[in-house]
């Protein structure tokens, strides 16, 4: 119930952020963005745990669209299949994702979000697959916070697309859906 309080309370403040007039066209100067970013990774058939990780940025006509490489990192411990099967799908419990993507915000200093799509190479317990990915999110700049024009944050949701096959099982389609937050430099 905590958790849910807290979720609802993050996506009202950052409504209200994207609505303030006044953070405009503060990323149009800017080119390029590095951001951290934490949330969860929601592996279907093992359940939901924590994903970090970095993303680089590239802006081109005034934010409108950018291309995005991003490096995360999480686990894919279950204690649902420890209790339950005391089976163990993967040879690890390590997850490494990087991704390439193209996004096209439609109005960079609005609430509408962008929409991204690419690609992903996705390392589960040491079993690679390629992916595709679509997804949502919004890039929300901060001038002036700590008295920087470069600070922003960001928060997006991904789907993980790929064909998964699990103990020499017929392969089947998963989607792994991803939720982030992070916080944005612009330079």
């Amino acid at each position: 119930m905590i958790t849910r309080n807290i979720c609802r309370a993050a996506a009202l403040s950052l409504f209200l952020l994207t609505s303030i007039s006044c953070f405009a066209d503060a990323q149009a100067r800017f080119e390029h963005s590095i951001s951290l970013s934490g949330g969860l990774y929601a592996a279907s058939g093992v359940g939901t745990n924590f994903y970090y990780g970095a993303r680089y940025d590239y802006y081109v006509l005034g934010g409108r669209y950018f291309f995005e490489a991003s490096l995360c990192t999480g686990s894919l411990s279950s204690t649902v299949l420890e209790k339950v099967s005391k089976a163990q799908l993967f040879n690890s419990d390590r997850l490494t994702t990087y991704e390439f993507s193209v996004a096209f915000d439609a109005n960079p200093s609005g609430t509408v979000p962008f929409l991204l799509f690419g690609v992903a190479g996705i390392n589960q317990g040491g079993t690679t697959s390629f992916a595709g990915v679509i997804g949502f999110g919004k890039r929300v700049p901060l001038p002036g916070l700590f008295g920087v024009n470069g600070l922003g944050i960001r928060f997006d949701a991904r789907d993980h697309i790929f064909s998964q096959t699990l103990n020499n099982s017929d392969p089947f389609i998963v989607h792994n859906i991803v939720a982030t937050v992070g916080v944005q430099v612009y330079f």
